[in-house]
């Protein structure tokens, strides 16, 4: 799609835009995130080997949607992968787990910004 037309920006948003819809409807699993990790890493990784793109994967503004909904499915898997191996904990105990996680990653994002 990238040597072709140049494609690979809109079919990037879309399933990106996808996979966000999907887990704010409550439908995260695991399969999502592979399935999502694995497109956009390929993906990014082939677009990247085409002379005319370069780094713009990684550089440009309207690709940095689809890189947050993968930053978000790391986070969201770790998450599950926690609650997995502590089967036992309350949903109380999970939350409060999600929020020091989500938490930690937005302010090691701020010093990387600062």
């Amino acid at each position: 799609m990238v040597g072709a037309w140049g494609g690979f920006t809109f079919v990037l948003n879309m399933i990106g835009v996808s996979a966000g819809v999907l887990v704010l409807m409550g439908r995260f699993d695991s399969g999502l995130h592979r399935a999502y990790s694995l497109w956009y890493v390929i993906g990014t990784l082939g677009a990247i080997q085409f002379p005319v793109v370069g780094y713009q994967p990684l550089k440009s503004l309207e690709q940095l949607g689809p890189m947050g909904v993968f930053f978000w499915l790391q986070l969201l898997e770790i998450c599950e992968m926690h609650r997995r191996k502590n089967p036992s904990m309350s949903d109380k105990k999970f939350a409060e787990f999600r929020v020091m996680v989500f938490g930690g990653a937005l302010l090691l994002f701020l010093v990387a910004v600062m």
